[in-house]
Formats: C-alpha cells, sequence, structure tokens
C-alpha cells in the first residue's frame, strides 16, 4: 500500500512538471519575434527563437502546442509561421491555416545576415510548398 502511494505521487509529480513544461515552451513560442531557420547573423549561429522553436518540436505535446500558436490571436505572426514549420515537420500539412485577417501581417525574418519583413500568408504559403530549411 505505501509503495503504490508513493508511486502514485511520484507519477503525479512527473506529470505537473511535464504539463508545466509544455506551457512554458509554448509560452515562449507564443512571444518570439523573429522568424529564422538555420544559422544566421555575422556570426552564423542558431538564433534563440529557432532554439525555442526545437524544443517545442522535440516536444511530446508539439502537435497540440503549433495548433495553439497557429489558432491564437495572441501569438506573434513570427510564432505562426513557426507553428507552420513544425506542422509542416510533423506531416500535418492539413492543419496549416491561418485566418484571413493574419495573412498580412508582416513577419520579421533573417535570413544570413539580411533581415527583411514579409506578410504572413506569403511565408506560409512557401512553408507549405518548401518546409523550412
Amino acid at each position: 500500500m505505501k509503495w503504490s502511494s508513493i508511486l502514485l505521487l511520484l507519477f503525479l509529480a512527473l506529470t505537473t512538471i511535464s504539463a508545466r513544461s509544455n506551457q512554458e515552451i509554448e509560452k515562449e513560442l507564443f512571444s518570439v519575434n523573429l522568424f529564422s531557420i538555420g544559422f544566421n547573423g555575422f556570426i552564423a549561429k542558431k538564433m534563440p527563437q529557432q532554439l525555442i522553436y526545437e524544443k517545442a518540436l522535440s516536444d511530446n505535446n508539439s502537435l497540440s502546442i503549433f495548433q495553439n500558436v497557429m489558432e491564437s490571436a495572441d501569438s506573434t505572426p513570427e510564432a505562426k509561421a513557426y507553428a507552420a514549420c513544425g506542422l509542416w515537420a510533423k506531416k500535418k500539412l492539413d492543419k496549416i491555416e491561418i485566418k484571413k485577417e493574419y495573412t498580412d501581417l508582416s513577419v520579421t525574418i533573417i535570413t544570413g545576415d539580411i533581415l527583411k519583413q514579409e506578410p504572413l500568408g506569403k511565408v506560409i504559403g512557401n512553408i507549405i510548398l518548401h518546409g523550412c530549411k
């Protein structure tokens, strides 16, 4: 009886820690303000925003995280672009949809050492066609 109680408490603690971790990853992804895939910048490194995306991609609940980001009015356009990348990587192209009112939002993108802005609709369209490489 004592061992089953200890195991139950351990399971509940691990579940709580895992749920909190998922929420933190999702919250971080919601607020990214730069979209970057690969090595960029003058020093050629992965940007912190990409590391957040990669953490979400490797999470057990990544599909849920990416869908929440895509659907939420509170997530940034850059977060929606990362969410589209994640859904593409998970082979869920049918889930990559943005509301019409979001298509003209500007996404700040860094490629190499060039910073530019593009409409979210165009970025999402390119992700659907080519993925994120």
